[in-house]
């Protein structure tokens, strides 16, 4: 589970997704180097920045995203910005597709305007 957390319902869905179309589970080998910022106070165009400024890691040098498709699992959909963030991450490590798959939408929408 996620730093502080007994349940991350993103790990628990990967999983369960992984096993399910009998594919490898690589959460395990991606995170940022620290904890990553807020985002809910910030706008738009401050989230990026914000993320921008933590570094995304590979855990395991063995792990080869070259020419895969990824299915990065998110617990909610607020502006979308952390999912394209790490998104962007992975096609810069040579993943060819990455879907987002948001277990929930929030109510609120405002956070995307700027």
């Amino acid at each position: 589970a996620q730093r502080g957390k007994d349940f991350h319902l993103p790990e628990e869905l990967a999983v369960m997704i992984a096993v399910r179309v009998k594919l490898p589970d690589i959460t395990a080998d991606f995170s940022f180097a620290e904890d990553k910022p807020s985002l809910k106070d910030l706008k738009v165009d401050e989230k990026w920045d914000a993320l921008a400024g933590v570094e995304f890691l590979t855990q395991d040098n063995t792990v080869t995203l070259q020419g895969k498709s990824i299915i990065l699992v998110d617990d909610k959909y607020q502006s979308g910005i952390t999912l394209q963030f790490v998104a962007s991450r992975l096609l810069e490590k040579g993943a060819s597709k990455v879907f987002g798959l948001c277990a929930v939408k929030t109510w609120r929408d405002d956070d995307n305007t700027s």
